[in-house]
């Protein structure tokens, strides 16, 4: 964070900004600066906490305390919450209040038709994808780490398929979080998620390998 913006954060609070501040005071702060991020953010969307929390896939209560400032605002939070809503970088601590290529302010909600067919849909790849594993649910919720409720939940429509849990899938069966979110067929087979982030990293020699074919296709 720049200097100029956490001197705004102070001077908005009452505090001197050249007083001598204590570190933890500096990082109440800033955990509360976030949440009110956070805050501002879902009411642009006209979120409720519940639906809110349904997206990032952390609870209601959870996403309640961050906003309050009682809990601290995880790094993966923020980069869920970034993926989820198409944020830059500089979220939560830009200057600037999220809005439209126009510079308008966001008020997106989705009708419910749109809402329950983007459910559907997330469930019938869902169950396509086992049924291409040749497995039961029971042994897709092994594989995964989610729990048969939770998978049911969401082949039935009881329950949206977040981010969160659609990485997870990713990172077990090399299945795009694209497809299986949005149906992109081009991004549903070796997804280029954090598994391979992580191995690119862990490798130079692949990573000279992909710069090589990048630099083919751009000449």
């Amino acid at each position: 964070m720049s200097r100029l913006l956490f001197r705004r954060i102070l001077l908005s609070m009452n505090i001197d900004p050249e007083a001598k501040t204590s570190e933890k005071s500096h990082t109440d702060i800033l955990e509360k600066d976030v949440g009110k991020a956070i805050r501002i953010l879902r009411k642009s969307y006209q979120l409720s906490i519940s639906a809110f929390s349904m997206k990032t896939g952390y609870s209601r209560v959870h996403i309640s305390e961050v906003e309050s400032g009682k809990r601290k605002a995880t790094d993966e939070l923020v980069s869920i919450i970034r993926n989820v809503f198409h944020l830059d970088s500089s979220w939560p601590f830009s200057e600037e209040q999220p809005g439209d290529p126009d510079g308008n302010k966001l008020h997106h909600e989705f009708s419910e038709q749109e809402e329950l067919s983007s459910i559907e849909a997330v469930a019938e790849r869902l169950i396509a994808l086992r049924k291409e594993l040749h497995i039961n649910q029971k042994d897709f919720a092994k594989l995964t780490g989610i729990s048969v409720a939770i998978i049911e939940d969401v082949v039935y429509g009881r329950r949206k398929l977040t981010l969160r849990r659609a990485q997870r899938i990713e990172d077990a069966c090399g299945i795009g979080t694209e497809w299986l979110l949005h149906g992109d067929e081009d991004a549903k087979y070796h997804p280029c998620g954090q598994r391979m982030t992580s191995f690119l990293k862990k490798n130079p020699e692949a990573r000279k390998i992909v710069w090589e074919m990048m630099e083919r296709e751009n000449d």
